[in-house]
């Protein structure tokens, strides 16, 4: 298994993932490109024998020291094995070396990813029921 930096042509792929763990509630490919474009180096992807199997997209927040970790997505067949807390720890660490002393992500409250958020340093800084709209609860978790 690798992590590294995503590539242009990379994006099909994470698009793909994208839409197979989020559905309708997940980012539109041309987010994803933009994202790319804007965050050098902040979307990380997993590969094993040249198959994409997860990703973890981060960004710089409001702050100069704050960064968000806004997506992380594992393909299902690939779930169980650690890959999740690599691309995490692999994101957090990203952030961390471009001066995020402060890092963000949201997590709907019941997600079984939630434990590890906590693990890797997450915790509880806020609730908000309508995060991204009526009936879109997200827990908002920080590590510092």
């Amino acid at each position: 298994m690798k992590i590294r930096t995503a590539t242009k042509a990379d994006l099909a792929a994470v698009y793909g993932l994208e839409c197979s763990a989020f559905g309708d509630h997940g980012y539109p490919d041309f987010f994803l490109r933009q994202a790319w474009d804007l965050w050098p180096g902040s979307l990380l992807v997993a590969e094993d024998k040249s198959e994409l199997l997860g990703y973890a997209l981060a960004g710089r927040g409001e702050s100069v020291n704050e960064g968000w970790i806004l997506s992380l997505a594992v393909a299902p067949a690939a779930r169980g094995q650690g890959l999740g807390r690599q691309l995490l720890q692999a994101a957090v660490t990203a952030l961390e070396e471009q001066g995020c002393a402060r890092i963000k992500l949201t997590v709907l409250p019941d997600n079984p990813a939630l434990h590890l958020y906590q693990s890797l340093g997450f915790a509880e800084a806020g609730r908000e029921t309508d995060y991204f709209g009526p009936g879109e609860p997200r827990l908002v978790m920080v590590r510092s």
